[in-house]
């Protein structure tokens, strides 16, 4: 055995009330599991520590430098567990406000309205694309915040501690070459597709590349996916050579040479969430944040011709019912 923190404990314990009786009554033992511990203690230091006598029991000589050196010992480790809870609040006090996320304008339209929302605090960011890592950095308190994607018949699955509420709805265009035969339509049918070859990133947990087939069967056709990359410059160039890729309405990778075209009846699209620690410092002000993460989205749709075409067409009923 080892000599640990709770032998020493029973020590002092048993030097102070002066019986072995007092001491279990004051461990919240019983007095046989405490003759029993101290038996094995004076066992592996190799000596009696203390004398029995019908009246109690006294240290002996080599018990009381043992007890003297153990009460040292529990009083250092009290500071240290003071010491420690003070340092724990401290760092509480000035912790930066971590954030997480896809990698989608939201993320950094939430780390933008965190940082005017707490002036003062640091805000720390990561961009992770598995949904699985991201609700399991929640969970572990390693994030605050975080913008996640969710597609239907995928719900998130969070922890305890997290809850979430969705920003809005983005529906997924597609993309075509500019010479495509549908490059200038402004809006097709999703069964126009059925004949094309497409790129698709490569299958994740979000369940993005699940959901996009079985739309595609539910609208008579088997989707032909030919490439898989989770490089869009690579998307794009196999794009403009004549295959069909999905498109986020916003994008943060030029589309040189390639025609955005939405759906009808926007087949495609995901709900953008935001999840947070209900113990958070953020947490009472969620409501806040949400309004000037969709203010600044708003903002990014009036950039973008397309979007903002189909925004204007109704498209905002959709997004923000």
């Amino acid at each position: 055995m080892h000599l640990d923190f709770r032998h020493l404990e029973l020590l002092v314990a048993i030097a102070e009330a002066g019986t072995l009786r007092r001491a279990a009554a004051e461990l919240h033992l019983s007095q046989p599991a405490v003759t029993t511990q101290l038996k094995r203690i004076e066992h592996h230091i190799g000596g009696p520590l203390f004398l029995r006598s019908p009246d109690g029991v006294v240290p002996t000589q080599l018990g009381a430098g043992v007890i003297e050196h153990a009460r040292k010992v529990l009083v250092e480790f009290s500071e240290l567990e003071r010491r420690a809870q003070l340092n724990a609040q401290r760092d509480a006090e000035y912790a930066p406000i971590r954030v997480g996320g896809i990698p989608a304008n939201q993320f950094w339209l939430l780390v933008s309205a965190l940082g005017d929302a707490f002036p003062d605090r640091e805000i720390t960011s990561r961009t992770v694309k598995s949904t699985a890592m991201l609700t399991t950095l929640l969970g572990s308190g390693e994030l605050d915040v975080a913008v996640l994607r969710r597609f239907p018949r995928f719900p998130l699955r969070l922890p305890e501690s997290v809850v979430q509420a969705k920003l809005l709805t983005e529906p997924i265009f597609v993309g075509v070459g500019l010479d495509h035969q549908l490059a200038d339509r402004g809006e097709i049918g999703l069964g126009e597709l059925a004949d094309e070859t497409w790129v698709m990133p490569e299958p994740d947990d979000s369940g993005m590349n699940e959901f996009f087939s079985t739309v595609c069967a539910d609208n008579g056709f088997e989707q032909r996916v030919a490439h898989l990359t989770n490089d869009s410059h690579i998307a794009f160039a196999l794009t403009a050579a004549g295959a069909v890729c999905p498109l986020y309405p916003i994008g943060f990778s030029p589309r040189q040479g390639l025609a955005t075209i939405p759906l009808a009846g926007n087949p495609f699209y995901r709900e953008l969430v935001l999840a947070w620690r209900t113990d958070s410092l953020i947490a009472p002000q969620i409501g806040r944040l949400r309004d000037r993460v969709k203010q600044g989205y708003l903002e990014l749709v009036g950039d973008t011709p397309v979007y903002s075409a189909w925004w204007e067409r109704g498209g905002s009923s959709f997004a923000l019912p």
